[in-house]
């Protein structure tokens, strides 16, 4: 008697021709856009790198599920690469925008505070959104900012700290508040109140955290730096380390921020397309207004 495996359950060719003709018309009456709306919400609880193989046996349709973005030896660790973000404007955009940036894919989190700047309820921006499923979704990450992120246990930590991809890409759940000193030693992935103009200097000193405490080996070359700020990009020239100015699309109005002009941050927040960074080394601003 032959045994056939359907996913998680083994038919045999005994069972009677009216269960198998019951089981296929089920599966046969799902809608194209139901199977779609399966494949999509795995691959993203998979963390963007799945891909959803759909076949046929005996009339019934089965899926499983392939790793396609990492290689098998990284499945329980991350390459050593390091993605590190500033927050504000960067993963989030400016409170009370959510209309103003609907078609920039951004995500208004009803009841979560954000105390940046002007104050108000949370806007998730698009780059936080699809970390996974971008270049950095095979990397570590990390946060460097000027902020507080709405201050300690705040609602606000934990989404960012679960748009990052939790304690697996961070290593930690410590955020470390140094007090604008640049020359603090980094204790964490996690760094709040960091000086602008000088997070370069801090997120140095966070490879070196990596590297002598969690003993994961990352080289210069393969850190990269996302901010909304020109002036906390710049001084990455020369340092080995790699920096992005992101949320070029929109920029927001001058806020209460030393030195502040129209422009100076973002306004929707970083996008997708601002993390393809692959073939990308050195520094890099927004294009200059045409």
């Amino acid at each position: 008697m032959a045994d056939h495996e359907v996913g998680m359950y083994r038919a045999t060719d005994s069972q009677s021709e009216q269960g198998c003709q019951r089981q296929a018309l089920i599966w046969n009456r799902l809608s194209k856009k139901a199977l779609l709306r399966v494949a999509v919400g795995l691959s993203a609880a998979l963390g963007g790198f799945a891909l959803l193989n759909v076949v046929t046996d005996r009339g019934m349709m089965l899926m499983t599920v392939e790793d396609v973005g990492v290689k098998d030896e990284d499945k329980a660790v991350f390459r050593h690469c390091l993605c590190v973000f500033d927050i504000d404007r960067t993963l989030t955009a400016k409170q009370g925008w959510a209309e103003k940036c609907k078609d920039h894919h951004v995500t208004e989190l009803a009841g979560i505070q954000d105390e940046a700047y002007a104050k108000g309820t949370m806007i998730v921006s698009e780059l936080a959104q699809s970390m996974s499923a971008s270049f950095c979704g095979k990397c570590y990450h990390g946060i460097v900012t000027a902020g507080i992120a709405s201050g300690p246990n705040s609602l606000e930590r934990e989404h960012i700290l679960e748009y990052l991809g939790g304690t697996a890409r961070t290593l930690t759940d410590f955020w470390q508040d140094i007090s604008f000193q640049p020359q603090t030693e980094i204790q964490s992935s996690l760094v709040v109140r960091a000086k602008d103009g000088n997070k370069q200097d801090t997120v140095k000193k966070m490879v070196q955290w990596w590297r002598n405490v969690k003993k994961i080996d990352i080289d210069d070359g393969d850190v990269y730096f996302f901010d909304d700020m020109a002036e906390n990009v710049k001084p990455f020239a020369n340092t080995g380390l790699n920096a992005f100015q992101v949320s070029c699309a929109v920029r927001g109005p001058a806020e209460k921020l030393p030195g502040a002009y129209d422009g100076k941050i973002g306004g929707c927040g970083g996008a997708f397309t601002e993390l393809d960074v692959a073939q990308k080394k050195g520094v890099h601003l927004c294009p200059k207004p045409q």
